[in-house]
């Protein structure tokens, strides 16, 4: 399972965000544990009503640390403003909708879907503030 940060940050920084010990502590942030570009894909997919397309969050790394990480994705801005708008009831059924895809069952991650929920209440939060900010969210990951 990846270790994975989410914070706010210019791309200009993602060295910086690259090279921190705990990027969500050094920089506005969460912690983010077993999110990786895929399970983020998915939630895209949900969001948009669209199938599943692996390039619409795996982006070129702004950071790549080798094969053992770390790498710094930007995420994609069209997915953070739609993390941003979501009110209560559309993370509930989002988190819903998420927590049922592949990714998060017994034969991968098993999480229950109110940590799925709690994690997209989080992210949802992160999006808000990177908005008001005008900032991107970056998504730090290293295995």
């Amino acid at each position: 399972m990846p270790l994975t940060d989410f914070v706010i940050a210019d791309t200009k920084d993602a060295r910086r965000v690259c090279d921190a010990a705990c990027p969500s502590e050094e920089f506005n942030g969460m912690d983010a544990k077993g999110i990786d570009p895929v399970k983020l894909g998915t939630l895209y997919a949900i969001l948009t009503n669209t199938e599943f397309d692996p390039s619409a969050t795996t982006g070129r790394p702004l950071c790549d640390g080798g094969d053992e990480g770390p790498w710094v994705i930007e995420v994609p801005s069209d997915l953070v403003q739609r993390l941003a708008k979501l009110d209560a009831k559309g993370i509930a059924a989002a988190a819903a909708k998420w927590a049922k895809t592949e990714e998060f069952s017994p034969q991968y991650d098993n999480w229950p879907p109110e940590a799925v929920h709690e994690t997209l209440i989080d992210i949802a939060k992160l999006c808000v503030q990177a908005t008001a900010a005008k900032k991107s969210v970056l998504m730090w990951m290293s295995l």
